[in-house]
Order: structure tokens, then C-alpha cells, then sequence
């Protein structure tokens, strides 16, 4: 590209006015054919990309954007998330860029809800939420569909009515897990997947990964005999001293959600060693996992599906940059001996 060129050089080499060279370029407004393909051999003489930092800068529209999660203070999980909210908001402090971040309880899908419609009143350009409700969320998602708002989703997918999500394929990540498991336990063997059942509906997003784990086991491996037991939060403690004892030839245990502290604080508390894989580095499955309470924990990287998919909607309303409907990330291993390195 031609260093400083400008829409008057353009204009000069393609005997054009300003104006007509400014339509094209912005594909604004009525262009003679004639006209379009002086304009167009004169760009391809110069060289000439435009530079669309410089564009949005000298954009006068200033884009309001709302950005919806889960509250950190009611779970640490999402705690990473408005880390990575954060720090894009930073890196474009200097565009035209209106951000407001709200939060909801992720117990309660009303607060959900109430939250999305008073987004919806404010009328943004754009809004990036967390899925969390499977019901609520498709609500709130035909709504900005009807109303032209551009959405983003990230962490738990949702089936339809959206622009662009980031998150992980569940379903290979169940895989990745029942790997782990096949090289720590040999066969024959009794395997459990423990699902910990959230106050929000996640049935769907826990169901993917015990898809991904059963088919592995069905593809590739033989003689193991796999459970699935679901426990409430509540009561997880006394459930889990229930299935032990109904199930003490289980010899490993692979948990569908961040809550795999609470299986591994458990099986150390009865004395009992097994392998047991589970998700995300919230803090107390970093010290179960640097005990050697759990074996593997896959990590989600939520700070980095949060940065992401902010950063997808910002070109997007900036630079105009195309939406993939999905990005997904990589599936990390994390031991006690790579650990470190995430924190």
C-alpha cells in the first residue's frame, strides 16, 4: 500500500469527485457503473487498503454496548470472565465505545430475565451475554434478533437465534476426559459421571460432555461399566457419602462441572483414593489438584471466551468484520505439574 494516500489522490487518478470516491469506499449512496470502475482501477493502481482504525476514529457514532453475566460474588467461576470484560474495555478506551456491564444471580432465572429487559429498553447497538437459562435465554435472543441488536454468547452454547458464540465443544472435552480416565484406571472397571445440579437449568451443557464420555468408551475402549449420578449442591456432601457406599467399586469419577472439589474434599474426608477428572481453576480445585485430590482438570478458560467474544463484537460494530457464527477454543490439561502456569 501507497504510504498517505488519500481519497483526493483517488479522486485525481480517477478523474472522479471526492464524493463519488467516498460512496465507493463506504458503499454509501448511488455510484455510475462508469464511475465504480474508475474509482475501483484506481485503487488497485495505488494500492490502496483502507485503514479502518483510522475510519472508526474519525467515526462520529459513539456504540453503546451491554454486557450481561453471572455475578462473581454469588460464584467465583465467572469471577475470570469480568477479567477478560475488563481488559478489552481497556485495550479500546480510546474508540468510540459506550460500555456498561451488569451482573445476575445465576440462581435465579427472574433475575436473569429482568436484567435482559432492561438492556433491551436501553436500546443498544450490541449486547454480549452468558446463556445461562436455556428458556430465558432464547427469549431474550429472539428479542434481539427482532430488534436488529447484534449478540454475542459465550460459555454454554445456545441451539439458535444467535450471532456468534465462543466456548468449547462439550462434546470432545467429555472425550478428553474419558481418555484421562482410561489411562488412570485400567479395565475392568466401574467409572461414574457425577453431574453437580446447579440452581440454573445446565441439563443440556452437562449432558453434552456425558455424551462425549460414553462414546468414547463405546468407540475405543472395553470393560468399563459407567454410572451416571446426579447430586444437588445442597445436599452434594450427603448424597456423595450415599453413592460410596452403594457404589464402593467405583474407581474413578469424572465431574461434568466446577463443583469437583466438592467430590474430591469428600473422598479424602471418607479416606478414600480415587481418580477423579473434572473442570475449571476456581480456587478450590487448584488446591485439590495440587493435593493430588483430583488427578485433571480441564480447563474452560472463561477469561479468555469472555475477552473474545467481546473483542468479535467490537470489530464487528467498528470494522464491520464478519461474524463466524462459532469460535472454539482449545481444550486444556491441566495437572498439578502445569498448574502454575494458568494462575
Amino acid at each position: 500500500m501507497k504510504k498517505n494516500t488519500t481519497i483526493k489522490d483517488i479522486a485525481k487518478l480517477a478523474g472522479v469527485s471526492i464524493g463519488t470516491v467516498d460512496r465507493v469506499l463506504h458503499n454509501r449512496g448511488r455510484v455510475s457503473k462508469k464511475a465504480l470502475e474508475k474509482v475501483n482501477q484506481a485503487l488497485k493502481e495505488l494500492e490502496y487498503t483502507p485503514n479502518p482504525i483510522a475510519r472508526s476514529l474519525r467515526n462520529n457514532v459513539v456504540y453503546t454496548v451491554q454486557i450481561l453475566i453471572p455475578d462473581p460474588k454469588k460464584d467465583p467461576y465467572w469471577l475470570p470472565c469480568m477479567q477478560g470484560v475488563t481488559e478489552l474495555i481497556e485495550e479500546f478506551a480510546a474508540f468510540h465505545l459506550n460500555f456498561a456491564v451488569h451482573t445476575f444471580d445465576p440462581s435465579k432465572p427472574q433475575s436473569f430475565s429482568n436484567m435482559g429487559n432492561k438492556l433491551l429498553e436501553l436500546g443498544p447497538d450490541a449486547i454480549m451475554f452468558v446463556p445461562l437459562f436455556g428458556k430465558e435465554s432464547t427469549q431474550l435472543q429472539k428479542q434481539l434478533f427482532k430488534r436488529d441488536i447484534v449478540s454475542i454468547t459465550f460459555n454454554s452454547p445456545i441451539k439458535d437465534h444467535f450471532h456468534h458464540h465462543v466456548g468449547q465443544d462439550l462434546f470432545l472435552s467429555g472425550r478428553v476426559g474419558a481418555k484421562l480416565v482410561s489411562g488412570l484406571v485400567k479395565a475392568p472397571s466401574q467409572l461414574a459421571i457425577i453431574h453437580v445440579e446447579e440452581a440454573y437449568n445446565n441439563a443440556a451443557h452437562m449432558q453434552e460432555k456425558e455424551n462425549g464420555f460414553r462414546s468414547y468408551f463405546q468407540e475405543e475402549e472395553t470393560g468399563y461399566d459407567i454410572k451416571t449420578l446426579t447430586l444437588k449442591t445442597k445436599e452434594i456432601r450427603e448424597q456423595f457419602d450415599k453413592v460410596v457406599q452403594t457404589h464402593p467399586e467405583i474407581e474413578a469419577y469424572f465431574v461434568t462441572t466446577s463443583k469437583t472439589y466438592e467430590v474430591a474434599n469428600a473422598l479424602t474426608q471418607l479416606g478414600i483414593r480415587k481418580a477423579v477428572i473434572g473442570y475449571d481453576l476456581i480456587p478450590n480445585n487448584v488446591s485439590c489438584l495440587q493435593k493430588n485430590q483430583i488427578q485433571f482438570l480441564i480447563h474452560q478458560a472463561p477469561k479468555k471466551q469472555a475477552y473474545l467474544g467481546l473483542r468479535s463484537l467490537v470489530e464487528k460494530l467498528l470494522f464491520n468484520k464478519e461474524l463466524a457464527k462459532v469460535e472454539l477454543l482449545p481444550i486444556d490439561i491441566i495437572n498439578s505439574e502445569n498448574v502454575k502456569s494458568y494462575l
